[in-house]
């Protein structure tokens, strides 16, 4: 029977094991597989291709797979891989940024999970680090937006190259590079489409033969697809026709099947039913690769064909005046608010510099200041409260269990003075020893009170708090002394109290504490951006609400050495006379500290715009009418200034006024994304 159970769960064991090897080879799998379709990326150390479980990026949960190899294709395991996608800031819509960390599934293979709360530009970061070497990239990316762009801390594997005027660039869409790569192809999802009208004939009205080639992303034909396109024509009046002005629109649409041949050539021939612009919707389908759709423009008389969302020459990208994130390559409408987008230069974008003529100045109300070097002090206020001494305070506990017998400090805030009666305590015990001493006494009278084991019951009376007083009381009554009287080691007041007459004390329990006032603390929540402004030793003035009149003199005693991770604030310590006993524990204070801070640069507050983490000065060049926004860290903030650490040299002339339109037009025209 137990031979049987055992064979039973070693075959359960062996299914589950088989079954979860199964899953994890199968996951393992298909990520490798999905990584074949991906860019790859260069970095010193590294080879870097990154892909989307679903393609593209969404709002919502996302998953991202990374495969890492070193610079021979050799997989890196154990690498550590952080990263972050950000939103910039849009407004008073501060920035909202998605951790990305990266997870080990297999070998070099990494996976990560990520929300995106919204959809628009979310730049992605990554840092790299195994051993001794490391990379930090940059991505765009965008929901909705298929794949990834590198913009930082490496290189396109795939002969990517920066986009200069030059250059015929298209934007990303869903699925589709519109750029065109060397071989004269457009990446739409899995595919490589060229399309070219034979012998390079130009377009005309009537027929027009074309041939397309489609292969996939490792550039192998493909034939027997599903490849149809749509011919598309809405003319307000025609090319050919002048005296067609009045002429209705027309909506001129033909769908043409094309035919395969071989080497992933499909042919067909469009009919266009008169001269004019056209749009070519190109449609690519197989049950291996899924659906690719692709949209060309081309005009009658003209051999060439373009992308439909073509970028025009100078023009940057395309944004929304309301939604500077969002970014295109064509006219088209904000997928936030639906607002057209408008172009951007760039001339503008890459200056950074935009005009604003002297009326528009007027209207706006755009004023200047100089950014200068000058001696300011910093003001520091600080809350706090009045607390006793704990150097000077003390705690009477006893040895011994005990009842209480008549309680003279008999509630909180009680003065005593040292040497007064604070109680008197009942123990057995006590009486106990008070006996045994007596008859040792009485045994070693004739050895005098030398005697060793004398000295001993006496200490053993005085260790349990009876005085020498008491010691010598005792002496001389010859019996015990019932109730002990408990004496004030110090001048204090009762700060606390555990005890009523006749309540019962375990031995070393808390009775009463007492502190003497006549020096008190201070204890002050200064937070932690003033901290490094503040030193022991350093001066201050402290005010009390219902002692306005008054300012007392103090220094700092101590600086706690921890953060309180709520308030931000670590508490300071100051030392305060009170000798006249005005002031009470649990009062509220103000604390006052003046820093000379020596000689900064600073420009007025109203000069800086800030949008999350980021801070902007607007810099007035004075040649016709050219504002440059500037990029700035900022330091200490006193008096209506703001000290600036880096990004701007004095004498500089800064905005101060009107900022906030010249921020929308700074925005919109240049293209600053983050902030």
């Amino acid at each position: 029977m137990k031979q049987r159970f055992l064979v039973s769960i070693i075959i359960i064991l062996v299914v589950a094991l088989s079954y979860f090897s199964y899953v994890y080879r199968s996951s393992t799998d298909a990520f490798t597989q999905q990584m074949n379709d991906a860019k790859e990326y260069r970095t010193d150390d590294y080879h870097i291709a990154i892909a989307f479980k679903d393609d593209l990026p969404a709002v919502g949960n996302n998953t991202a797979i990374l495969r890492l190899r070193d610079t021979k294709g050799n997989p890196i395991p154990e690498a550590k891989i952080r990263g972050q996608a950000e939103m910039a800031a849009m407004g008073s819509m501060p920035s909202m940024r998605a951790p990305v960390v990266f997870n080990e599934v297999s070998p070099g293979i990494y996976t990560a999970e990520f929300d995106l709360a919204m959809r628009g530009e979310w730049p992605l970061k990554l840092q790299i680090s195994k051993d001794n070497k490391s990379a930090d990239l940059s991505f765009d990316m965008a929901t909705g937006r298929s794949g990834l762009t590198i913009s930082g801390g490496g290189v396109s594997m795939a002969g990517e190259m920066p986009v200069n005027d030059n250059q015929t660039t298209f934007p990303s869409t869903p699925g589709v590079d519109l750029s065109l790569n060397k071989q004269g192809f457009y990446t739409v999802g899995k595919y490589l489409i060229n399309v070219a009208l034979l012998e390079n004939a130009k377009l005309r009205q009537g027929d027009n033969p074309l041939i397309i080639t489609v292969q996939d992303r490792q550039n192998n034909v493909l034939n027997n697809l599903d490849v149809r396109l749509l011919v598309k024509s809405a003319l307000e009046q025609s090319m050919t026709n002048p005296g067609a002005e009045d002429t209705p629109a027309q909506d001129n649409a033909a769908l043409v099947a094309l035919l395969p041949s071989t080497d992933g050539h499909y042919h067909g021939t469009i009919v266009l039913p008169q001269a004019g612009d056209y749009d070519f919707a190109i449609d690519v389908s197989s049950d291996l690769l899924g659906h690719g759709d692709l949209i060309l423009t081309g005009q009658t008389g003209s051999s060439e064909l373009h992308a439909a969302t073509a970028t025009p020459a100078g023009i940057s990208h395309y944004t929304c005046s309301m939604h500077t994130s969002v970014r295109a390559a064509a006219p088209g409408s904000c997928p936030i608010c639906g607002m057209d987008l408008v172009p951007v230069s760039k001339q503008q974008t890459q200056s950074g510099v935009i005009s604003i003529d002297a009326r528009r100045r007027q209207l706006i109300g755009v004023k200047t200041a100089t950014a200068e070097y000058r001696e300011l002090s910093k003001s520091i206020t600080a809350v706090g409260r009045i607390a006793y001494d704990q150097h000077s305070a003390s705690e009477i506990n006893l040895k011994f269990d005990t009842w209480i017998g008549e309680l003279k400090a008999d509630f909180i805030g009680a003065r005593v003075e040292r040497g007064q009666v604070l109680f008197t305590v009942y123990s057995p015990e006590l009486l106990t020893a008070q006996q045994e001493y007596l008859e040792t006494r009485g045994r070693l009278a004739s050895r005098g009170s030398d005697d060793s084991l004398l000295k001993a019951a006496r200490s053993r009376l005085s260790l349990w708090n009876i005085s020498n007083a008491d010691i010598r009381a005792l002496e001389q009554r010859g019996t015990p002394i019932e109730f002990l009287p408990i004496y004030a080691e110090k001048s204090g007041v009762v700060v606390n109290k555990s005890i009523v007459s006749g309540s019962y004390a375990k031995a070393g329990s808390m009775l009463l504490q007492l502190a003497d006032l006549s020096t008190v603390w201070v204890e002050a929540e200064v937070y932690e951006d003033d901290l490094l402004l503040l030193k022991k030793g350093m001066s201050a003035t402290v005010n009390m609400r219902n002692l306005s009149e008054r300012e007392y003199p103090a220094k700092i005693d101590y600086i706690y050495p921890s953060v309180n991770p709520l308030t931000r604030t670590t508490r300071i310590r100051l030392i305060l006379d009170n000798s006249d006993g005005e002031l009470r524990p649990d009062m509220y204070a103000q604390v006052h500290f003046n820093k000379e801070l020596g000689k900064r640069l600073w420009v007025p507050d109203e000069a800086v715009m800030i949008a999350g983490e980021t801070r902007v000065v607007f810099v007035d060049l004075g040649s016709e009418g050219k504002i440059k926004p500037v990029l700035v860290n900022t330091g200490q903030r006193t008096k209506g200034w703001i000290e600036i650490t880096a990004g701007l040299s004095g004498g500089e002339q800064v905005i101060t006024s009107g900022n906030f339109l010249i921020a929308a037009e700074a925005k919109l025209k240049t293209g600053i994304a983050q902030w």
